[in-house]
């Protein structure tokens, strides 16, 4: 609950200073979002330690194998970084490269995945 407080407060405080500076500077005032926003993410993310854990362990309790569970968390991991880099594009004005990044990260979440598909493979054959 503290780190939503601050990242609150860190993002009105940058959007305030953006629009203040933006009129004369509007380079500066995208980057000023753009430092925040990156911060607020990096704050986000690293507060998710304790929910990979609990993944984890509770995969660990219903049997499934790190194999399988690893490429979830790392989908979810790719799925958010595309997700605020495609945003921060679109921010820029910059939708094409948005696109690209939207793109790109369906295709990394794919080969991310390519374990669990083997896996769903290798299931529906052995009990065919």
């Amino acid at each position: 609950m503290e780190l939503l407080w601050k990242c609150a407060a860190l993002g009105i405080t940058a959007s305030l200073l953006g629009l203040a500076v933006g009129k004369e500077r509007g380079e500066q005032a995208l980057l000023l979002g753009m430092a925040a926003a990156a911060m607020i993410f990096v704050s986000a993310v690293q507060s998710l330690g304790e929910t990979e854990a609990l993944l984890r362990r509770a995969g660990e309790r219903a049997g499934l194998t790190s194999a399988l569970t690893i490429p979830v968390l790392k989908s979810l991991g790719l799925a958010l970084l595309g997700r605020f880099s495609a945003d921060l594009c679109r921010d820029a004005g910059q939708a094409l490269a948005a696109h690209a990044v939207e793109l790109a990260c369906a295709c990394a979440v794919l080969c991310v995945s390519l374990p669990l598909l083997q896996s769903l493979l290798q299931l529906v054959f052995d009990y065919a």
